[in-house]
């Protein structure tokens, strides 16, 4: 009698296990779920919208300036970043026991991460030097930036980048690519020089340079505003030839000024979206892991930062807000002249019938 009741209680606890096991695993289906389906929505906007910001500076030869070669590299690392990398963790997250096809995709992968945001990160100090360089030698900047010297720029932010991202390759094996395995204690030490590399040429310098580039800006920008306002005053008992001169400083002040915000703007969202991310990654790689559900929250927020940069160089850039207007107000135009044109042949084609 007592083995009976033992083993309806064994049987009953079993049961209940198994049931909690498979509530467990559904909850987990349900959150490879969604943060596969926001995953895709990150890398579909960040595809369109950095690839529609390329081809509106390529196809604009007024938009083909010294300045928008910048914009359109930081574009082209963010639209790889999603072809590349959030693709693959949206796919990952889908299939479960995901495994690629050939070992090399996880290499790729891991090379494409690194190159592709680290170069997005030095375009962006890139931008902020280049803007600090036109605001402090204005009448120098475009002796100063020419073709050559900013095509070497770009050049040299995407090969600083590929410096950065291939190290691992060569010492990391296949099982800790491939997995999530944490380094073995032989390539502790490279693992914990290249991350305080990264830390180094990733985050510090950048952050340096972008903090030293916006201090003299403001400085100077609030030197300029004093003077606009000096001359402003003088200007105001002679002729309006004259004054025209304080409204042309006064325009040229606050596109700089909106030209400055952006840049801020973009830098403001670096930091937020890839920080925590970064700093988590950091802890978990030699200490305890972290939670999985901070680093899937950490890992959506970075790369949302490749749909958000899109969004904040056309929002203020007027000349590319205007020629994306232009494009979609052309497209549109046409539909609705290929639309009176198939109205005016099936027009012509029933009077012809009912002519006969």
């Amino acid at each position: 009698m007592s083995s009976d009741v033992i083993q309806n209680m064994t049987k009953r606890l079993n049961s209940g296990a198994i049931q909690n096991k498979s509530s467990e695993g559904n909850g987990l289906q349900i959150d490879r779920v969604l943060e596969a389906i926001l995953l895709s929505f990150l890398a579909l906007f960040a595809i369109v919208g950095n690839g529609l910001l390329m081809y509106v500076i390529y196809s604009n030869h007024n938009l083909r300036t010294l300045r928008n070669a910048f914009v359109a590299s930081l574009a082209a690392a963010d639209l790889m970043l999603a072809c590349t990398d959030i693709i693959y963790q949206a796919v990952e997250k889908v299939i479960i026991d995901f495994k690629p096809i050939h070992p090399s995709v996880c290499y790729i992968i891991l090379l494409s991460g690194v190159l592709f945001g680290s170069a997005s990160v030095f375009n962006l100090t890139a931008m902020t030097l280049v803007r600090y360089v036109n605001i402090r030698y204005p009448l120098h900047f475009n002796r100063y930036l020419t073709v050559h010297r900013s095509t070497t720029i770009v050049l040299v932010t995407w090969l600083i980048a590929l410096c950065l991202a291939f190290p691992p390759l060569i010492w990391r094996p296949e099982g800790v690519v491939c997995s999530t395995t944490k380094p073995s204690d032989e390539h502790i030490l490279n693992e914990a020089i290249y991350m305080s590399a990264e830390w180094l040429i990733w985050f510090i310098i950048p952050a340096i340079l972008i903090t030293f580039s916006y201090y003299r800006i403001y400085m100077i920008a609030r030197t300029q505003a004093r003077q606009i306002a000096a001359l402003e005053v003088t200007a105001v008992s002679e002729t309006n030839s004259k004054n025209s001169f304080p409204v042309r400083g006064r325009a040229s002040s606050l596109r700089e000024k909106k030209a400055g915000r952006m840049v801020a703007i973009l830098v403001g969202f670096w930091v937020l979206c890839w920080l925590p991310f970064f700093t988590v990654l950091t802890i978990s790689k030699f200490k305890s892991q972290a939670p999985g559900f901070l680093m899937r929250l950490f890992l959506c927020l970075m790369f949302a930062n490749s749909a958000i940069n899109p969004i904040v160089l056309t929002w203020y850039n007027r000349e590319l807000k205007e020629a994306i207007k232009k494009l979609f107000c052309r497209e549109k135009q046409s539909n609705q002249s290929l639309s009176m044109a198939e109205t005016r042949s099936n027009l012509r084609g029933s009077t012809s019938r009912t002519a006969f």
